[in-house]
């Protein structure tokens, strides 16, 4: 149902490539999607990050959980975490509040 109302929103948004993309997807493409995320992570090579990151993350994302942004706020060492109150697609969603965050983060000097 969660996933569902985002649909619903991202084609609000973008009603003309919403209705192209629904042509495109296939139920065996999104398998395919869903195995190659078990086959490889990038968890060991995190704390090598040295450069300020910025991890955005919805609250209520149903695709990709909180948790998932917090481990990896906690795994490299410059970073800062940014919840937002939206899900999966908030940077169409909430692009303006999401855009000063990101100016705000990219604004300080370092």
């Amino acid at each position: 149902m969660r996933l569902r109302q985002l649909d619903r929103r991202h084609a609000e948004v973008f009603p003309h490539r919403a209705a192209e993309l629904a042509g495109e997807t296939s139920g065996r493409g999104y398998l395919y999607q869903l195995a190659s995320g078990l086959g490889w992570t990038s968890l060991p090579f995190l704390p090598l990050v040295g450069q300020p990151t910025l991890i955005l993350a919805g609250a209520d994302d149903p695709i990709i959980p909180l948790v998932n942004a917090k481990v990896m706020t906690r795994l490299i060492r410059h970073a800062q975490l940014h919840v937002y109150p939206d899900g999966h697609l908030g940077l169409l969603t909430m692009t303006d509040e999401l855009a000063a965050v990101i100016t705000a983060f990219l604004a300080v000097p370092r």
